[in-house]
């Protein structure tokens, strides 16, 4: 101001030299003007005060020094009005910021351009609406209109005055500031992502700081990216927050319906509900996130799948005791078993086929509880198939007349409703095997000579039409069954064997072909004494069977005096083979 004061008084015999110093100075702003197409700036007040005052002198016949009373006067009044070159600049800074300008009483600015230009993004950034979570979407969009319109427009006149920097900065920190602000105010997952997808794709976009008018001083170099980085680590941990909770609070009213639907067996929605609804509870969120970024996505699934642990270890211990109460029942019905292991197949192909790569995510717990569900379901559903068979077996292989259609009946009743066919495939294998089985141990438990008086002379011919009425029916239901009835199509043909070589060949193909003996061991053995082979037959024919070690018996000091026993007992066999047949 010292400088000044003395160019005034310089100056004060001179005032048409003052006059022009001050339009050479709007000259210039107003050349500025013309060049960047914008308005000419009003007046300011001190300008404008200043100009009437020499108008008033002029009128009042001010001519030099002659008057000294008006000489002082007009001193003092140059020395209270008269703007500094810093004021006009800042002038003109805030008539292109359209902020008015906070001068104080001496004239001096009280605050710099920086403060400047912060109070003008202050009065243009949109405030945000009181219902957030419903207008989000919206709100950013005025951000990004605001933002973007201010930058272009602001943009050309502050890279001549190099305070285009500065006007990034301040603009990106506002920005973030108010990105902080929302993070705290929203209140769902689904609006995290929103404002995630907002920062890593519309901010850096052509529509906001790549906008093609922008591109000459490249805003995005400019910016502190740290800023970004600090926000999205804010970001991504209250979103992983909000999925645990509201992920949590869905399974649980997912439970409670599964609980409620219990009883509701004629509807499709409920059978294939609980399983739906859970898979879109712990893929929606992650599905979304994949929009942003894979690793966004694998730490949401890992944050799910955690939760899904939990709600299958409630979902196991409840439906365990509902399904253990429904096998003890007379006649149980089959739909609450096929739901829930078509609940547990369809929720551990999808934990499957979504958790490559997802760390810490609890996958082989997951597989275990579902494998264990699967097991537990499995075994109920053959203890019913189990007590079913044997009660009718038990009838059948008693009465005198052949009914074997009555108990192919009662399997067509229990399974005979669409299911999943993958798992209602498994579930029919499984009791394919099962009645396989236990028709072959009622049979051998009854004399062949009491079923020839009962059924017919040709017993094997009666069982093979069992055989082949089972699998014809197993196989309408789940088509592509494995056959399972093969060890009792071999009962006519072992019946039919002549000699001993014979029963070793049939009873050989009955190992090799038949998976049924391999799980019961004993089953061979008593076929052949069912046949009428008497305990040393059916010791050789099971000793020549591959895999198949003889008794080996304790040797003594006196063994070499029946030596020659042996030899007899080896030629006398080849002769008895066609009449112990």
């Amino acid at each position: 101001m010292q400088a000044e004061h003395v160019l005034i008084e310089s100056t004060f015999n001179r005032p048409n030299r003052m006059k022009e110093i001050f339009k050479s100075v709007a000259k210039r702003a107003d050349s500025k003007m013309r060049k960047l197409g914008r308005r000419k700036p009003r007046r300011t007040d001190s300008k404008r005060l200043l100009m009437e005052n020499n108008n008033n002198d002029r009128h009042d016949g001010f001519n030099g020094c002659d008057n000294p009373m008006t000489q002082n006067n007009f001193n003092t009044h140059v020395e209270q009005r008269l703007p500094t070159v810093e004021e006009i600049k800042y002038e003109e800074l805030a008539e292109l910021l359209q902020v008015s300008p906070d001068v104080s009483e001496d004239g001096s600015c009280s605050m710099s351009s920086v403060h400047l230009i912060q109070r003008s993004v202050s009065q243009h950034f949109p405030e945000p609406p009181t219902d957030l979570d419903q207008n989000l979407q919206q709100h950013l969009f005025k951000v990004q209109e605001a933002v973007c319109n201010e930058l272009v427009r602001l943009g050309p006149l502050f890279e001549t005055m190099g305070l285009m920097d500065c006007l990034f900065d301040c603009y990106h920190r506002h920005t973030f500031h108010h990105l902080n602000d929302l993070l705290q105010k929203v209140h769902s997952s689904q609006n995290c992502l929103v404002l995630m997808k907002w920062v890593l794709q519309t901010y850096p976009s052509a529509e906001l700081l790549g906008h093609p008018d922008l591109q000459r001083t490249d805003p995005i170099k400019k910016v502190d990216s740290l800023l970004n980085q600090e926000w999205l680590q804010k970001a991504r941990d209250k979103l992983l927050d909000n999925v645990e909770k509201e992920v949590r609070a869905l399974l649980e009213k997912i439970l409670q319906i599964e609980k409620k639907n219990q009883e509701d067996f004629d509807c499709e929605e409920a059978f294939v509900g609980f399983y739906v609804d859970t898979i879109q509870c712990i893929e929606a969120v992650p599905k979304e996130a994949q929009k942003i970024s894979r690793k966004l996505s694998l730490d949401v699934r890992a944050v799910c799948f955690r939760e899904l642990l939990t709600f299958l270890e409630r979902y196991s211990t409840e439906q365990a005791e509902i399904l253990g109460k429904k096998a003890k029942l007379d006649k149980p019905e089959m739909i609450p078993f096929f739901k829930t292991l078509t609940a547990c197949s369809k929720i551990k192909l999808h934990v499957q086929t979504t958790a490559k790569d997802v760390k810490g995510c609890h996958i082989e717990e997951i597989m275990e509880t579902l494998d264990n569900m699967e097991d537990l379901t499995l075994t109920l559903l053959k203890q019913i198939v189990t007590d079913m068979a044997k009660r009718n077996l038990e009838r059948y292989f008693k009465t005198e007349n052949k009914h074997f259609f009555v108990f192919i009946v009662l399997i067509e009743t229990y399974f005979s409703k669409d299911f999943c066919q993958d798992v209602k495939k498994r579930v029919m294998n499984e009791v394919y095997k099962l009645i396989s089985h236990i028709y072959l141990k009622h049979l051998v438990r009854r004399s062949h000579s009491k079923l020839t008086k009962r059924w017919s002379p040709d017993v094997g011919q009666a069982v093979t039409e069992d055989a082949e009425l089972l699998h014809n029916t197993i196989s309408n239901l789940a088509p592509g069954v494995q056959q399972w009835n093969l060890m009792l199509l071999k009962i006519k043909e072992l019946l039919d064997c002549q000699s001993i070589v014979a029963v070793q060949l049939t009873v050989a193909s009955m190992q090799k072909e038949c998976p049924t003996w391999r799980e019961d061991q004993d089953l061979l053995p008593t076929l052949l004494r069912w046949k009428g082979l008497s305990g040393r037959r059916v010791k050789e024919v099971m000793n020549i069977l591959p895999g198949q070690q003889p008794r080996s018996r304790p040797v003594s000091c006196f063994s070499w005096i029946f030596c020659w026993v042996s030899r007899e007992s080896t030629i006398t066999s080849r002769e008895e083979d066609t009449s112990d047949c």
